[in-house]
């Protein structure tokens, strides 16, 4: 049964694509849009035209024609893909054609098999390797030689998962450019000193290998006199986290510390920093070896911050070498094809499946030899966008551990009748309002109190929530005598 193109569209099962159709009235029209782009669609009553794909992204556009001297606008939709090729065209749904489905009584393999990068990745690894022709190149194409040009022959030799290291350039202005470098890029860095924002991130960055030396770059003020405080120039040696008692209006506390040892003209001094220390630190550098990638990742912990000091000379165009420094965030793995030119096929490239959108048409399969492969990678340059989508995706499988809060934990033991009458209330039914109490106000009250060195806005906050408190506490004990004096009756 003849349906028009249109009605068929809108019947179309998108899951039993793809359908072979034959044109049952033709359309011809001379001057038409697509011959404007440089193509001319022509389809003829009777031939065979097989639908591989349904795309909805288009524009709207209007060409006026001149109809008696006056201008009348004449409206279509052009799909954002275009221009077309030869074989390859895009219908739209409102040409006026009709068309009859022919899928169950014509061979659908007698058709050019027209593959997205995403189908060549679902393809089995059994049906690799493969020669195909370029059909649409894609945008930016940062390989060094021209492989990936329209009616290019390539060899597709299979899919593979490849490990890459994400960097950022460190500067200050943005936009800042974002890289893909591979584990086997040769040129060689140099350590540029780290910036840490609290005494936990100096503990998350100390290594083994060699203790952390940093200069604080911010004063703090601790209110343990069992802990440290520290002025703007102060230089430290991170060894290791602990626990340590402080005494607080005559109460012990544990407390998370990390041990370090101050450096002073000639000498040094252990110093122990709260771990929810707001400070400021900046690495000193000592170490002036060349490191290549691999061993950066090898022997310290990401993120680190390097320079680029030797280029690599294996490659036409480094476009790490000019970036004033870059910070390795983390390694990621990304899917790939392995392709190479038909007339090289030894000679190697990876594809990223996700970042690299083009059109082949399958020629046969690949019937050489080509030996061992040699496998050339690039450093890939990311925009925003993708930088983004690929923090994204790998930050969903990563679990860091969780910061310590602003101000240290622990409560306070009291030993009076008060702390007595609470223990009796344990099982007794709590207000909302006193189950759902900010419990950080209520550590920091309890570690800190109305101590004489806390500003005087914040003694001013403290004392609500401590008079909140005891308030609290009153009813409870109230609470508690009347429940025993029902009992006694």
């Amino acid at each position: 049964m003849a349906l028009s193109l249109e009605e068929f569209i809108h019947s179309l099962d998108l899951r039993t694509l793809p359908r072979v159709l034959e044109i049952q009235s033709g359309f011809y029209f001379e001057g038409s849009i697509y011959e404007m782009f440089g193509d001319e669609c022509c389809l003829s009553t009777g031939e065979v035209i097989k639908i591989t794909d349904l795309k909805i992204k288009k524009i709207m556009a209007e060409i006026c024609e001149q109809v008696e001297g006056c201008v009348s606008p004449k409206s279509f939709e052009l799909p954002m893909n275009f221009p077309v090729r030869k074989d390859i065209v895009r219908i739209l749904p409102s040409l006026d054609v009709e068309v009859k489905d022919i899928t169950d009584n014509y061979d659908a393999n007698w058709f050019l098999q027209v593959l997205s990068t995403q189908d060549l990745y679902e393809m089995t690894n059994k049906e690799f390797p493969i020669v195909a022709e370029v059909i649409e190149a894609p945008q930016g194409n940062q390989l060094p030689i021209s492989i990936l040009q329209p009616g290019k022959t390539i060899v597709i030799h299979k899919k593979c998962q490849a490990s890459k290291i994400l960097a950022s350039e460190i500067r200050s202005n943005s936009p800042k450019r974002h890289f893909l470098i591979p584990t086997s890029y040769k040129g060689r860095f140099k350590r540029r000193p780290r910036e840490f924002p609290t005494a936990y991130d100096l503990e998350i960055a100390k290594s083994e290998k060699e203790p952390l030396h940093v200069v604080a770059t911010k004063a703090f003020h601790s209110p343990f006199e069992e802990l440290s405080s520290v002025s703007v120039g102060d230089e430290f040696l991170v060894h290791h986290s602990q626990t340590t008692e402080v005494l607080c209006e005559g109460i012990k506390k544990v407390m998370d510390v990390l041990a370090c040892e101050k450096i002073l003209k000639n000498s040094r001094k252990a110093a122990l920093l709260p771990l929810y220390m707001d400070g400021g630190f900046v690495e000193v550098i000592h170490d002036k070896k060349l490191y290549q990638i691999s061993e950066l990742c090898a022997q310290f912990r990401l993120p680190f911050n390097v320079k680029v000091s030797v280029r690599d000379l294996f490659i036409e165009k480094d476009i790490l070498a000019a970036t004033p420094g870059l910070q390795l965030e983390e390694s990621i793995t990304n899917s790939y094809l392995l392709i190479s030119d038909f007339a090289n096929p030894k000679k190697c490239w990876e594809i990223p499946v996700g970042r690299v959108n083009m059109t082949v048409q399958v020629v046969n399969n690949f019937s050489g030899d080509p030996g061992s492969l040699l496998v050339s990678t690039v450093v890939e340059e990311i925009t925003e966008e993708q930088y983004y989508m690929i923090r994204r995706y790998e930050g969903s499988f990563l679990h860091p551990p969780p910061r310590p809060p602003k101000h240290p934990s622990g409560e306070k033991i009291e030993l009076t009748p008060l702390s007595l009458a609470k223990k009796k209330t344990v099982n007794l039914p709590k207000s909302p309002k006193s189950v759902h109490v900010d419990r950080s106000k209520k550590l920091y009250l309890n570690q800190v109190g109305l101590d004489s060195k806390v500003p005087a806005g914040c003694q001013n906050d403290l004392a609500d929530l401590e008079k909140q408190k005891r308030k609290t506490e009153a009813t409870a004990v109230t609470e508690i005598l009347k429940t025993e004096e029902h009992q006694k009756q």
